[in-house]
């Protein structure tokens, strides 16, 4: 049995399918209250049962866990004219991160991956530490009079150094939508039955524990990724809403359990869902109202944006709603509106009007709302604007009340990204340019869009189809994949979120020095003042950079 086995960094994709060149990995630095995560490369010459665990040696072993890397298809990898990508033609990719019950069988002559996690507690020692991997290799035809040689053994080792420092709490406000119309029809629950809260309970949990945390919420049914009057999303609506005799009542019990629901979980921040149609603003939203005993739709594509009593219905709303947020800890500092998603320029003028009308209903509450034109910001009828990544820099020397930035669909010029065909540094570096821009939050639409384009076809298996009904490049759709009973991870979110953790730990550095120390010390480690568009495309220059900040701030801590 011919066996190679490797430790390499979190940045590698292993494929399955080729010859692999990856780098070794000796070691890691880590601070208290972080999670790293480095993989264990294997191949064999035959099919083989593989097993692996942690040695009892360093005391670190009770904070491993071991996920095996699986292989997703994808028709759309990643866009062909983009330079910065690994693959761009159909194939397998790694992605999902399953759980090891207590083993997985590789095929013969092809690499696979086990992705390790490590998650120091807050009070762990400091130190160096040597972690040892056991791996194990048997023949899959041990059980055969052919088989000679059935077992195969060996050791990884890596040594794991705890930085003498905390992580901080998390400053930046990180939303990836969370689409709970999604969960229930993929595992064919009733909207808020008690199996729907089970399962949204696991998400949360997922949700938080990869530093996302600012929840999408959906008042009434999300109506995002939908062609008006003709597709439309599973009704999911919290609030429960009655007309009688032309007076409004609302109930906000559901509203008020998602809440805690959420904080329970780890979740801080709310972004209230849109209160007018997605791309031109040219509608109200659709909402489930009962009147006379029977609920039915209201509003919706048949309502123009303008409309006299869409306006009663909002203001009606927001004078109990405001009073119920606040109650439950949903204040101006944790808790936002959205009007509209990505409205052209050419909705400016109807935007203006749900402007003025959304910020009169919810006072100091924040509004931020994804856009692309700076003259939403200049006009005034936005404070905190989202831009797309390629524009950004045109809103850099406006004054806005909160600095934000989402990325969707139109990668180029090795701009961050999650796409499968991608290299996962484009993923992870997103955290130090989030830093250098002085950013106060980042945007993203996808955590679990698990529909097709447009949600033509709601039945779409992520596992399966990762192109959103061959329509979207993989990736960009989900975060997670629907387990049987809960989220299954990628490795996109995994390494997303450690960059997250390195816009924690530059912060940290700020606190006992400053900003400008700290930005001068990047530009002194690349040579230059990295931007969206241009940072070293090179996995050990960030590997290198935060172990370079893992020990500036170790030298720190000793000196106080």
């Amino acid at each position: 049995m011919n066996i190679e086995s490797r430790l390499v960094s979190s940045l590698e994709k292993v494929f399955c399918d080729s010859v692999f060149t990856g780098e070794p990995l000796a070691g890691l630095s880590v601070l208290k209250g972080e999670r790293i995560s480095f993989q264990i490369a294997v191949r064999c010459d035959r099919s083989a049962i593989f097993q692996v665990s942690a040695a009892e040696s360093s005391g670190l072993e009770k904070f491993i866990t071991f996920r095996e890397v699986q292989n997703i298809p994808s028709l759309l990898p990643a866009f062909a004219k983009d330079e910065y990508t690994l693959r761009t033609a159909p194939g397998l990719f790694p992605d999902a991160l399953t759980p090891i019950d207590s083993d997985f069988v590789i095929s013969a002559n092809n690499w696979h991956a086990v992705w390790v996690s490590l998650d120091v507690p807050a009070d762990a020692q400091a130190g160096m530490f040597k972690l040892k991997i056991s791996l194990k290799f048997t023949d899959v035809q041990r059980c055969s009079v052919w088989c000679k040689e059935p077992f195969a053994d060996r050791e990884e080792s890596i040594d794991i150094e705890i930085i003498d420092a905390v992580l901080p709490e998390q400053k930046l406000k990180v939303g990836h939508w969370f689409y709970a119309d999604c969960i229930l029809h993929h595992y064919r629950v009733e909207a808020w039955s008690e199996e729907h809260w089970a399962l949204l309970e696991k998400y949360f949990r997922n949700f938080a524990d990869h530093r996302n945390n600012m929840l999408l919420t959906p008042l009434w049914s999300v109506q995002l990724d939908i062609i008006p009057g003709v597709t439309a999303r599973p009704v999911c609506q919290l609030l429960k809403l009655s007309l009688q005799n032309g007076r409004w009542s609302f109930g906000f019990d559901r509203l008020e359990r998602w809440i805690s629901t959420a904080r329970k979980c780890g979740i801080r921040n709310f972004e209230m869902i849109h209160t007018f149609s997605q791309w031109g603003l040219k509608y109200a939203q659709e909402i489930m109202v009962e009147s006379d005993g029977v609920e039915r739709p209201m509003f919706g594509t048949g309502t123009a944006f303008d409309s006299p009593e869409y306006a009663a219905f909002l203001r009606a709303l927001m004078s109990e709603l405001l009073p119920v947020l606040k109650n439950n800890g949903l204040t101006p500092e944790n808790c936002y509106f959205h009007i509209s998603d990505e409205p052209g320029i050419s909705a400016i003028e109807n935007y203006r009007y749900a402007s003025k009308l959304i910020r009169e209903l919810v006072g100091d509450y924040p509004v931020i709302d994804a856009l692309s034109h700076v003259e939403f910001l200049k006009e005034g009828l936005i404070e905190c604007p989202v831009p797309h990544e390629p524009v950004l820099e045109k809103f850099m020397a406006e004054k806005v009340r909160e600095r934000w930035v989402y990325y969707a669909g139109a990668w180029e010029n090795g701009v961050p990204g999650r796409m499968f065909g991608m290299p996962s540094l484009r993923n992870r570096v997103l955290g130090v340019l989030l830093y250098v821009y002085g950013c106060d939050g980042f945007l993203e639409w996808g955590y679990n869009f698990w529909f097709g384009e447009y949600s033509r076809k709601l039945d779409v298996d992520p596992w399966k189809d990762s192109n959103s009904e061959r329509c979207f490049m993989s990736g960009g759709a989900f975060l997670v994949y629907p387990g049987s009973d809960g989220p299954v991870d990628s490795l996109r979110h995994e390494v997303i979120a450690e960059g997250f953790c390195d816009e924690m730990a530059l912060r940290l550095l700020e606190s006992k020095t400053s900003r400008a120390e700290v930005l001068k010390w990047l530009d002194e480690e690349t040579g230059y003042r990295i931007s969206l568009n241009k940072y070293p495309r090179d996995e050990k220059w960030l590997l290198d950079l935060r172990y370079k900040l893992n020990q500036k701030l170790a030298e720190l801590h000793s000196k106080n």
